[in-house]
């Protein structure tokens, strides 16, 4: 989980139909018409901007969404919880499947950790030999509390998930090792440098915590600046959007 700052305003369509659609979603949920909480429409808008501005993943787990069956359109505040934040463009995030069940409706009372305005990297901490993701020792009780809240709404310690941090961390091991026995970079590591370093790499936190702790703290933050370049974003983004201010 690493920050993933919303770098654009909301959609102009979105913001002229959200009445309309709050009103429809609530009679959705008194069970005054038997429908989806969102029209195909409101699904076409949403779903590949949020998906262009987290690169591709999910900002929760970091897995990689496909944005015709496995993105969803994830709401920080269930809509169940509070309907007129339903199509809040703050509230909207880019999930995947896993973890938009695993959170549900559930009321999290701000405990969940929210990645487009707040940077989750320094809550946490990756277990080595299990690739679990624990709170951060340096935290204080509060902060703590948010980490593990956070793990356990979205179910972070899935064994999928565990194993593809290990990986992760075996790819980002073995460069940072063959970066240190080289006398100079070789096209070989400045490929895979490239593969790694690129926005949509999936399981960036981990990349991150292997450069910092083998002392390479100046090449994580390099992937965290690649990462936040809203450039990027906005030439990826298909549809007409407006910068944020």
């Amino acid at each position: 989980m690493v920050h993933t700052p919303r770098h654009c305003e909301a959609p102009a369509e979105l913001l002229a139909r959200r009445s309309r659609w709050t009103d429809r979603l609530k009679k959705v949920l008194e069970g005054k018409r038997p429908d989806d909480w969102a029209t195909k429409r409101a699904k076409q808008l949403l779903r590949p901007i949020l998906y262009e501005l987290a690169h591709g993943k999910c900002v929760y787990c970091e897995g990689a969404l496909d944005v015709t069956s496995d993105s969803h359109i994830e709401h920080y505040i269930s809509r169940a919880v509070d309907p007129d934040q339903a199509f809040d463009w703050m509230n909207l995030l880019p999930g995947c499947s896993k973890c938009n069940i695993a959170k549900g409706a559930q009321d999290h009372g701000n405990l969940l950790l929210k990645p487009d305005i707040e940077d989750p990297e320094p809550y946490f901490w990756m277990h080595p030999d299990t690739g679990e993701l624990q709170p951060h020792p340096s935290l204080d009780s509060a902060a703590a509390a948010r980490a593990r809240r956070t793990i356990e709404l979205c179910k972070l310690q899935r064994p999928a998930l565990c194993s593809e941090r290990l990986r992760m961390l075996g790819r980002a091991v073995r460069w940072l090792t063959q970066l240190a026995a080289a006398s100079e970079m070789t096209a070989h590591l400045h490929d895979e440098w490239q593969e790694l370093s690129d926005p949509r790499m999936t399981y960036k936190f981990v990349l991150r915590h292997a450069l910092t702790l083998r002392g390479q703290a100046a090449l994580a933050q390099q992937d965290r600046l690649s990462f936040e370049d809203k450039r990027r974003v906005y030439r990826s983004l298909a549809v007409n959007i407006k910068p944020a201010r």
